[in-house]
């Protein structure tokens, strides 16, 4: 029989992960509410098993049944399939199947290079420098004219590829498995990129300047003038706002709308580094003197909370609940980032890596999904008569209670911009609304089409859009 595992807490079952043989997953009881779950992986240093656990609790929910190898990256999340893209130490593309527990590595050959994923499939260098698309299923690789410094998947499966060429970078656009380049465009030398969370809009940083492309076409659709250098930028999930760092003790802050430079955020001295909460809620932003992790409040701009830690690819993270996870000393430390006050510690967890994902496919499985298939009573027979069985159809199983799924293409501070694309925004019949919400005490309006009876209904109708969206379970 196999050995169960009990988590007391969290540290605890932490510390239990190799006495276990690969158990079922723990109770799910702490699974609730509407909207995808917070989770975050535990990915060991070395070769180890992989371990989930609520980022608000201390429950264990998953771990592999096969061991991982060591990861040196981890690259997307593909929510539909359960599958967790990432790189190993060697080169190699990885997938960690988080519904059946599987690890396998993908393809033959190690990437090299820039390594990146839209989620479904990881991008990168083959050993002849040929640009390599590495599913679970297949490997497709294409040839630039010439070689590709920078890979831009985008969620609607095209590809950006940018190339050094004398006196400037060209970007070209194809979409794999398809070898045609669709649409190009050559700018001066770019010293990085930076893709917006809908797709919709490539932001290139150059010397002089700060160009967003529509990526649709890669025609320019704004330049915003650089008076200090930039060395680091980071985008709110809808786009509307990038933010950029120098050496000055401030942000500068453009809005993607008005065209221009809005306003800055101060800080307690230079940023190197930035990254976005995934709801949009807050920036991280690393800074030199005083060195420390800043908290920046998008509502408000203003650096809210201030914490101690190393900054990695992996951390700092900002869970839904309003929580910072950071490394220090050797261990996880959970802060909440409104009362600053330490929630959880993780003795150890430091040295391994860790990944927050939003996923609800460890929630139980609905009970009317397994409902045994029933039958309507058939009339006895008269005596004499003879019986004939009609031909029935069985009843499908009740879909889950109150399901739902909403379509949002725009989280905007300017009302007037929210009616004007809520307007442009019509889909068999259906006419999109505008949606007042609260952050931090202002107002901002939510441009959404629904409700939709499944995500399916909800992806078609974000296809027949045909602009840039994203889908949450939920009523609007």
């Amino acid at each position: 029989m196999r050995r169960a595992c009990t988590a007391v807490g969290l540290a605890a079952a932490l510390a239990m992960v190799s006495g276990c043989e690969a158990p079922a997953p723990a109770s799910h009881a702490v699974l609730r509410g509407a909207g995808p779950d917070a989770v975050l992986l535990r990915i060991p240093a070395a070769e180890g098993i992989v371990a989930a656990y609520t980022a608000d609790a201390d429950s264990v929910l998953w771990r592999s049944r096969a061991p991982a190898p060591m990861l040196s990256t981890v690259l997307g999340f593909d929510e539909y399939s359960g599958l967790v893209l990432a790189r190993d130490s060697a080169g190699h593309a990885i997938s960690i199947d988080l519904r059946l527990g599987s690890v396998d590595r993908l393809g033959t050959s190690a990437l090299r290079g820039e390594v990146r994923s839209d989620g479904t499939a990881v991008f990168g260098h083959d050993s002849t420098g040929r640009v390599a698309r590495v599913t679970p299923v297949a490997t497709w690789t294409w040839a630039p004219p010439e070689p590709a410094r920078h890979l831009i998947p985008l969620p609607d499966g095209a590809l950006l590829v940018a190339s050094e060429i004398p006196g400037g970078t060209a970007i070209r656009r194809l979409i794999p498995p398809e070898t045609t380049v669709t649409d190009s465009t050559n700018l001066p030398t770019a010293r990085s990129v930076l893709r917006t969370a809908a797709g919709d809009r490539l932001w290139v940083l150059t010397d002089a300047e700060v160009v967003a492309l529509r990526t649709r076409d890669l025609s320019p659709a704004l330049r915003i003038p650089l008076g200090d250098p930039v060395s680091a930028m980071e985008a709110t999930p809808s786009g509307d706002r990038l933010f950029l760092a120098s050496d000055r003790d401030a942000l500068r802050v453009i809005d993607r709308f008005a065209e221009r430079e809005v306003g800055r955020v101060a800080l307690p001295g230079p940023a190197t580094a930035l990254r976005m909460d995934p709801d949009g809620v807050f920036l991280l932003v690393r800074t030199e003197a005083p060195a420390g992790i800043q908290v920046v409040a998008i509502g408000t701009m203003r650096v809210v909370a201030t914490f101690a830690g190393a900054w990695r690819d992996d951390l700092p993270v900002v869970t839904p609940a309003g929580q910072v996870v950071v490394a220090r000393d050797g261990a996880i430390l959970i802060h909440d980032i409104v009362t600053g006050r330490e929630v959880r510690r993780i003795p150890g967890g430091a040295v391994d890596r860790w990944q927050l994902l939003r996923w609800n496919g460890f929630r139980p499985r609905a009970a009317s999904l397994d409902r045994p298939v029933e039958f309507d009573s058939l009339d006895q027979p008269v005596e004499g008569e003879v019986a004939v069985e009609p031909v029935e159809t069985p009843r499908p199983a009740a879909p889950p209670d109150n399901e739902t799924w909403t379509l949002a293409f725009a989280t905007l501070i300017d009302l007037d911009r929210a009616r004007q694309i809520a307007r442009e925004i019509t889909v068999e019949g259906r006419a999109a609304r505008v949606v007042i919400g609260d952050r931090d005490g202002d107002p901002i309006y939510r441009v959404l089409l629904g409700p939709y009876p499944s995500r399916e209904a909800a992806e078609r109708a974000g296809m027949l859009a045909g602009r840039a969206y994203w889908v949450f379970e939920g009523p609007p």
